[in-house]
């Protein structure tokens, strides 16, 4: 296994070899969301909003909740799409924590598993794509040296 590691990284160049590396230091970023957003669904309990909810007009919702325990929550409510005149509805089933809320509890999940499933999907195609400029620029300086040496 330690072979074609080694035959990738000392085929690439320089910057390549960074582009490699930021890349795959990138892709932990979904796995950061994804792990919050598995925390949440497992510490969130249901939720109900207290008294009425401001929307922004293309923005998120605000809002106050009371979660199961009794409780208090406040924050970003994300899920609800309100016009100016539904504002005024109180008691809207949430699912939440201390400051953040969720219309539907699937929606972490659905999001965690897009997430977990984004990171090794996209380590396979930087590592895939490395491999294909690694091997390019090794035949590459194979070519160059054979045609730059004197024909005997």
């Amino acid at each position: 296994m330690r072979a074609w590691i080694v035959e990738l990284v000392v085929g690439l160049r320089p910057w390549q070899r960074a582009a490699l590396v930021v890349s795959l230091c990138a892709l932990a970023l979904p796995l950061w969301f994804a792990v919050g957003n598995t925390d949440r669904y497992r510490h969130g309990q249901p939720a109900v909003t207290e008294g009425f909810v401001d929307c922004a007009y293309d923005g998120p919702c605000r809002g106050a909740w009371t979660l199961a325990d009794g409780s208090r929550g406040r924050g970003g409510i994300d899920g609800l799409d309100f016009y100016a005149e539904q504002e005024l509805v109180e008691d809207i089933p949430l699912f939440g924590g201390r400051d953040w809320a969720v219309t539907d509890s699937g929606t972490l999940l659905r999001h965690a598993v897009a997430q977990y499933a984004v990171a090794p999907a996209g380590a396979a195609l930087v590592v895939w794509i490395a491999r294909r400029r690694s091997k390019y620029n090794r035949e590459t300086s194979e070519l160059i040296r054979r045609y730059r040496s004197p024909t005997p």
